[in-house]
């Protein structure tokens, strides 16, 4: 596996340890969808308010995550702010900008708590 999707299954296993996280995705069912050039495409799943890593594309993802392998990881370890990178066309979004800012909002609150390298 590559560092990005070893970052992610990282990240979606300490959501369901970090309070405000959990909290966050409480209530909200969402498939986010990576597709990562260099790496390949992976998803987190938020349901019944825990979150899990799945490798390979879902047939019907909420929001879509696609660009380059150095981008991800250094959103992951917040080397790079999620929305700049985003207005600087770094990365691209298809489907829910709602959900893509929600899920921004579970890595900060998982990032206050933990440091993905």
């Amino acid at each position: 596996m590559g560092r990005v999707i070893d970052g992610y299954k990282e990240f979606a296993r300490l959501i369901n340890e970090v309070a405000e996280a959990k909290q966050l995705i409480t209530g909200w069912d969402r498939i986010i969808q990576f597709v990562v050039a260099g790496e390949g495409d992976f998803y987190i799943q938020t349901q019944g308010g825990t979150a899990s890593f799945h490798d390979g594309k879902h047939a019907s993802p909420n929001v879509t995550l696609k660009g380059p392998e150095e981008v991800f990881y250094k959103m992951l370890t917040r080397e790079l702010d999620q929305t700049k990178a985003y207005f600087a066309k770094q990365y691209a979004i298809e489907g829910s900008m709602g959900d893509a800012m929600k899920f921004g909002r579970v890595g900060t609150a998982v990032a206050k708590v933990h440091k993905i390298t």
